[in-house]
């Protein structure tokens, strides 16, 4: 009887140990898809942002060529106006500024 309950308590022992056996190998396979879930993900979302960079960074180019285009554009009617002012204006208005720099 001693060697039936021996036996049966070695037995039982042998399935505890194939069933943690199992569920190692269980708990490997699962560990494995989710690394590979979670890499893809962070793959995914990499280049999401990636992305979002690269069409902010053209957003912002594009928006200061548009913004340089206006101060060039800006700039060259003035320049334009200014270039209509008679020399002798600009004879006197340079005269002037002379006489303020310089002492007595």
């Amino acid at each position: 009887m001693e060697k039936d309950i021996l036996g049966q308590v070695i037995e039982a022992e042998k399935e505890l140990q194939q069933c943690l056996d199992r569920e190692k190998v269980k708990a490997r396979e699962w560990l494995e898809v989710v690394k590979k879930e979670c890499e893809e993900e962070f793959i995914r979302e990499e280049q999401r942002i990636k992305e979002m960079l690269e069409k902010s960074t053209a957003d912002a180019v594009s928006k200061a060529h548009v913004k340089a285009a206006g101060i060039i554009s800006q700039a060259e009617r003035e320049a334009e106006r200014l270039g209509r002012v008679p020399d002798e204006v600009l004879s006197k208005l340079v005269a002037k500024q002379i006489n303020r720099i310089l002492p007595g």
